[in-house]
């Protein structure tokens, strides 16, 4: 029933492919004011390989496939690091590919993710041809148009911003507020005098929006013996949305809810397949939506109407804290689930 297809929401955002006259090669380039981890896959003998992660300071080009580009398609993504501040920023598309969540990786089968929507992204495809000979570039943007200088100053700003260490705009200008409040950052933090926008700069701020967002946000620990299916839904206006899932093998945490919370509740839901069925968390009051396959549903119209089931989800009361932790445990679960229609 949960066997997962991946579907990723992506931030709009504008995707432009072009050509270079330097080496054969494949670079990305991160003309965007967020720092980006990006991800590229093309075939590798009778395999689709995937590879990643690089990590693109904003104005940054990196080449990730040295090798002549030979025409024909590759599969391209790229998401903001956490620590930027609001929702999870993606250049993605329409094909789910597996990936690793952390450090750099290779991989040369699609087969190992096939269950696991945390270990899959979704990449948007870039055709290349035979004009290009040999050597192709992908750029990162967004709405506002950055060169690779004007978003490296756009970036820093975002950082500073990020950190509380500025209320100024992020559009790519080295104007004096953005002066002072590179200056002051660096003199308090030991990095030396000036304005110098370097990477020994933009690497510590880096360090320091991770650290701080790592804390923060709403998370789901398997405390049980075997893996769950899991699934959180939060107050949104007058309505609820929920959303899933996310897999957690046993002993396991991920965080589901970025940033600080916002509201002094949610509902979570979670389920375990067992050889006799299904065990369904229990201890709930709140009919919401779910699907079998990876969904972001509300409670504005019914579940039928949305073609997806029901479920009942168990209510967190969580006050004014900026985080929760939420652990499964093994008496939580019962093989009966109650269902209404909302």
């Amino acid at each position: 029933m949960h066997k997962i297809i991946l579907t990723v929401i992506a931030i709009s955002a504008s995707l432009i492919a072009t050509t270079t006259p330097a080496s054969a090669k494949y670079s990305l380039c991160n003309k965007t004011s967020y720092v980006l981890s990006a991800a590229i896959a093309h075939v590798d003998g009778d395999r689709l390989a995937t590879r990643g992660w690089w990590r693109l300071r904003a104005g940054q080009c990196k080449v990730v496939l040295a090798e002549e580009t030979t025409p024909g398609r590759y599969f391209v993504y790229a998401e903001a690091i956490p620590g930027h501040r609001g929702p999870l920023r993606t250049w993605s598309g329409d094909t789910p590919l597996c990936v690793e969540n952390e450090g750099f990786f290779q991989l040369r089968s699609q087969e190992v993710c096939r269950n696991d929507p945390s270990s899959q992204r979704r990449f948007f495809t870039v055709d290349v041809d035979a004009e290009a000979k040999g050597d192709y570039q992908t750029d990162f943007v967004e709405a506002r148009t950055y060169t690779v200088l004007s978003a490296k100053f756009a970036g820093a700003q975002r950082l500073m911003r990020d950190l509380g260490a500025s209320n100024g705009a992020v559009d790519g200008v080295l104007g004096r507020q953005t002066e002072r409040d590179l200056s002051a950052y660096r003199k308090k933090h030991g990095l030396g005098s000036g304005i110098t926008i370097d990477n020994k700069l933009i690497d510590h701020m880096v360090e320091r929006v991770n650290a701080a967002e790592a804390k923060l946000g709403f998370f789901f620990c398997n405390r049980t013996n075997a893996a769950v299916w899991t699934a959180i839904a939060e107050p949104k206006a007058e309505e609820y949305a929920s959303r899933g899932w996310w897999l957690l093998e046993e002993g396991a945490c991920t965080k589901v809810i970025k940033g600080e919370l916002s509201s002094d509740h949610y509902y979570v839901y979670g389920v375990i397949e067992t050889e006799a069925g299904e065990l369904h968390l229990h201890g709930g009051d709140k009919s919401l939506c779910v699907n079998t396959v990876k969904f972001d549903s509300t409670n504005a119209s019914t579940c039928t109407k949305q073609d997806s089931d029901q479920a009942i989800f168990r209510r967190v009361d969580v006050g004014g804290a900026s985080s929760e932790t939420f652990a499964f445990e093994v008496d939580m679960f019962s093989p009966v689930p109650t269902r209404s229609e909302p």
